[in-house]
């Protein structure tokens, strides 16, 4: 099917060629996305855009402050959720987001290569989750890297399956508590500690040898923390990786719906886990959800389901609001 693009679209596309900065270029994408009709002729461009509009909110994403305390960094939440990508030294951190993301950090054998954080989107069916490649951990961590791990949604710990696993872990932890973050399932006093969700990815299951390490590993593992063996390099468990990130995120997609119209399959709104049809209505608009009466529901039981404000949505419901 053709795009029939009409000539506003290329006359923004004009201007996105001209554009000197990344927000310039956002302006000229977006303008061009919103021009661009909906049909099966523009799925693929249309997609094509959102990822060049990904890529300069990730260059715009790294913010850089210079104060009291030296140098110090912060990344904006994009998509549906932030995860901070940790572990110690040449774990495969790097290796991870370029696999998954269209970042492009540097990756080298060599120690700390990583000393700023580097953003990348991962597509995981409908929706985009924020990675961020973090340094190593370490005793001499900066201010902003601990403050960086706090304020992710999710910990993504990662851990070299050919080495000692076991004594990799235990360090990890005590380099988290030191810098007062423990986890989400972790044993031990919380007290005065940043609590954090996280999942542990075991990196190299590729190379011989490292089935046994993972499996001894587990028979130790007394964490309510989930643990999935990967290979970067391989790309081994990598589909597994997105599913994993998303439930951690403990949050839901949501489907709109305009009476009489069929619903918007393709951008859901992302809500936390638990939120009912006003917090939707809230999300949508606040006039919206004052005039709000009620809601139709479809999912894979209900089919049109009147129900009421307090109904609690569960993921990928298409809600109808009526006012």
């Amino acid at each position: 099917m053709p795009a029939n693009l009409p000539p506003e679209y290329f006359q923004a596309e004009k201007r996105y060629r001209q554009a000197k900065s990344p927000q310039e270029k956002i302006m000229a994408l977006e303008e061009m996305l919103m021009i661009m009709p909906k049909h099966k002729g523009t799925d693929k461009l249309r997609a094509a855009l959102r990822r060049k509009i990904a890529r300069f909110k990730d260059i715009l994403a790294i913010k850089k402050y210079r104060g009291k305390r030296g140098v110090s960094y912060y990344i904006d939440k994009e998509g549906a959720g932030q995860v901070a990508i940790t572990g110690l030294p040449n774990v495969g951190k790097s290796s991870l987001l370029r696999a998954l993301t269209r970042a492009r950090p540097e990756v080298a054998d060599y120690p700390f290569t990583t000393r700023i954080p580097t953003p990348g989107m991962m597509d995981y069916e409908d929706i985009s989750i924020q990675l961020i490649d973090t340094p190593p951990l370490s005793e001499f961590a900066q201010p902003w890297f601990v403050d960086m791990l706090k304020r992710a949604d999710v910990l993504l710990i990662m851990l070299d399956l050919t080495e000692d696993v076991l004594k990799q872990w235990e360090e990890t932890l005590n380099l988290l508590k030191a810098f007062k973050i423990t986890l989400k399932g972790a044993s031990e006093d919380v007290r005065g500690l940043t609590i954090k969700k996280a999942l542990v990815a075991l990196n190299k299951k590729d190379i011989p040898g490292t089935e046994e390490n993972f499996a001894i590993f587990k028979e130790f593992w007394d964490f309510d923390i989930p643990l999935l063996s990967i290979s970067v390099k391989k790309g081994e468990n990598l589909d597994l990786l997105g599913k994993h990130l998303y439930m951690a995120l403990e949050v839901i997609r949501v489907y709109s719906k305009a009476p009489g119209k069929r619903p918007d399959l393709k951008e859901p709104y992302i809500l936390e886990k638990g939120s009912t049809v006003l917090d939707l209505a809230e999300r949508v608009h606040k006039e919206i959800a004052a005039k709000l009466k009620f809601a139709r529901i479809w999912n894979e039981r209900a089919k049109g389901l009147r129900v009421e404000k307090n109904y609690v949505l569960l993921d990928k419901d298409i809600v109808e609001l009526r006012t």
